[in-house]
């Protein structure tokens, strides 16, 4: 009995473990995740503009705040008008908390997390499933409420430091570091980058971001510049609807079940029946606690 005992406290204890991981890097091949943190705020409107009307091949993440740098996005229409163009075009809006802040108190913490994604539905339609902690701080139990409200936590392997300029000295400088530290990364040839950046800084948007995109030379070795959804091999998971946006009008084929409408240049498609390789990969995730539970049934049987 004393054994049975043990076992059973040893179970209860390591199930009760499960937490929403944090993700650092992407899972498909040759991809790179440029995700930019803070915004919207002045600068973003002209970044999605130089995306989708001169790059409209790269796809690009925000994980958006609602009142953080004023003016409020909440306040101002020109950053919900960028926040809807990016949207719809494929563009991936993700959040990044309301104020910039997770509040020790669960309750508070969910109503939160509830009012950015309230801002995000009201302009853009859709509601995030993928989640980013100011400055990636997030304990275990930040980690086990997001993983109990269904979200993806996602962090960065590649951290550009565009934000300090106090360790650069200047603009320029600070321009020069963030580039060099890419180029040693870049330099690795790595399977996929996630990178992190801030567009409520101008020159990550005007020199960090374009140099990346245009004469790093990443390109011309193969990878793609993709959201941090499609980089998890997870696309139509990045909202609660399964909707995607921005996607090439595709062939119909007979028997093909996956549903799509245009509106203008935009593709927005359902999310198809299968599981997605993130749902694939939380599910791997557990299967240790699956298999202790069998063991633990074995083992009982035994006494």
């Amino acid at each position: 009995m004393k054994c049975f005992n043990l076992l059973l406290a040893f179970v209860v204890t390591f199930v009760g473990l499960v937490k929403s991981e944090f993700i650092y890097s992407c899972t498909e091949n040759k991809t790179i995740a440029l995700t930019f943190d803070d915004g919207p705020h002045k600068y973003t409107k002209e970044f999605v503009d130089y995306i989708v009307d001169e790059h409209p091949d790269v796809k690009v993440t925000f994980f958006h705040v609602g009142r953080f740098h004023y003016p409020f996005a909440i306040d101002v229409q020109e950053y919900q008008d960028a926040m809807k163009k990016a949207h719809d075009n494929g563009l991936q809006i993700a959040s990044h908390t309301y104020e910039h802040k997770i509040s020790n108190d669960t309750n508070e913490f969910k109503e939160a997390l509830d009012t950015m994604d309230d801002f995000i539905e009201k302009v853009t339609g859709d509601r995030p499933r993928y989640f980013r902690a100011p400055k990636g701080h997030c304990d275990e139990e930040c980690q086990a409420a997001l993983d109990e409200w269904d979200y993806r936590l996602i962090q960065w392997d590649s951290d550009t430091n565009d934000w300090d300029l106090k360790t650069s000295g200047s603009i320029e400088q600070r321009v020069q570091d963030s580039i060099e530290f890419l180029k040693g990364k870049f330099a690795e040839e790595k399977d996929s980058y996630l990178i992190l950046m801030h567009d409520s800084q101008n020159y990550t948007v005007r020199d960090i971001a374009p140099w990346i995109i245009e004469k790093s030379g990443m390109k011309e070795k193969g990878y793609r510049f993709v959201t941090v959804a499609e980089c998890l091999g997870d696309k139509s998971g990045m909202y609660r609807s399964g909707k995607t946006y921005g996607d090439v009008a595709p062939k119909m084929v007979p028997g093909n079940e996956t549903a799509s409408s245009i509106t203008g240049n935009s593709v927005e498609r359902s999310a198809p029946s299968t599981s997605s390789a993130f749902a694939t990969s939380k599910s791997l995730t557990l299967l240790p606690y699956v298999c202790l539970g069998l063991i633990s049934t074995l083992l009982l049987s035994m006494f």
